[in-house]
This record gives structure tokens, C-alpha cells and sequence, in this order.
């Protein structure tokens, strides 16, 4: 049986990363209905209690919850966090899935008054150098085929399509373009 890694990364423009507990679900909840776009884009509805739910329960199938990371990013105001309830986004992440090396983004959203600042590039950077410590060769994550703002953020972090696949039954759900990151 595995350790369960604790998460505190600081981020050199005074965010820090650290690991989401069920203690700070209505956090959750008042995030994800900021980013409600995220929900309406890629579940066809509103964020309810049960997708905030989902980001802490939710694991692909062989994995356990000593190999999935929810994390949140935080303000961090003179290396104190001020309000571990002000969350800023949310990040789930599975290392060694679907392969030994790989890691999943199963989750990176960033608070809508957030985005477009460099916050998510610097998030992106400190994930990876972080997991790199722990065996990850490679990042993976599905973005939708209409989430072109999407698309263009990992496809700048060096991302590739590497296929496609379908979210629902093929004939009426959702194309996603799984997209990986090669590591150094």
C-alpha cells in the first residue's frame, strides 16, 4: 500500500498549489459555479453538488486514491494562505494512468477572473517539474473538439493530439482530442 503524497508548491507570483480535502467542498462548489462554462461546454449543464463531488471520487478504472492528486491553487498573501476556502482553481490529477509514466489532467480549470494572465502556464510548469520527482515521463488530457481556447492553451504547452475519442455513445456524445506532453 502507498503513501498519500501531501501537496504545498509556491508559485513564484504568489499562488501556492496544495492538496483539496472534502473539508473545502462549498469552495469547490463556488468555483465551479464561476466556471460554469467548463460544466455547460462538457456535462450539458450547470455544476451541481454532485460534479463537485465527482472531482474528489471520481478514479479511472485500476487506480486508487493514493495515485489522484485534487489540488487547488491558492492566493498565497506573505507566505501565509489567508483563505483556504478563496480558491482560485482546481486541478485532478492520476499519476501512472492510463501507463506507468504517464499522469492524467483529469481536471485544470482556472477561475474565469484568472485566466488569460499566465497563471495556468505557471501552474502548468511547477505540475510538471513537481511530478517529474515522482516518475512522470508524460502528461495526458482530453479536451473537447469545440473547446477551442482549450485546445490552443495545451497545444501552446507543447502538447500533441495523439488520437481521438468519444465522451457518451459515438453516434450523439462529445469528441475529445486526447492530447499528450512528452517530458525531459
Amino acid at each position: 500500500m502507498g503513501t498519500i503524497i501531501n501537496v504545498s508548491l509556491n508559485l513564484k507570483n504568489g499562488y501556492k498549489i496544495e492538496n483539496l480535502t472534502l473539508d473545502q467542498l462549498q469552495a469547490v462548489k463556488d468555483l465551479n459555479k464561476k466556471c460554469s462554462d467548463y460544466y455547460v461546454m462538457h456535462e450539458g449543464e450547470q455544476p451541481s453538488e454532485k460534479h463537485a463531488l465527482e472531482i474528489f471520487k471520481a478514479l479511472p478504472p485500476g487506480k486508487n486514491y493514493e495515485d489522484k492528486f485534487v489540488l487547488g491553487i491558492f492566493k498565497d498573501k506573505n507566505g501565509i494562505l489567508k483563505d483556504k476556502n478563496e480558491l482560485h482553481g482546481i486541478i485532478d490529477l492520476v499519476k501512472n494512468f492510463p501507463v506507468e509514466g504517464e499522469w492524467m489532467l483529469g481536471l485544470f480549470y482556472l477561475d474565469p477572473e484568472e485566466r488569460g494572465q499566465g497563471l495556468g502556464k505557471l501552474v502548468h510548469q511547477t505540475l510538471v517539474q513537481w511530478a517529474e520527482k515522482f516518475g512522470a515521463k508524460s502528461f495526458r488530457i482530453g479536451v473537447l473538439e469545440e473547446n477551442y481556447q482549450g485546445r490552443n492553451f495545451w497545444s501552446g504547452l507543447g502538447y500533441r493530439k495523439v488520437k481521438e475519442s468519444f465522451k457518451g455513445p459515438q453516434q450523439n456524445g462529445q469528441l475529445i482530442q486526447v492530447m499528450n506532453l512528452q517530458l525531459s
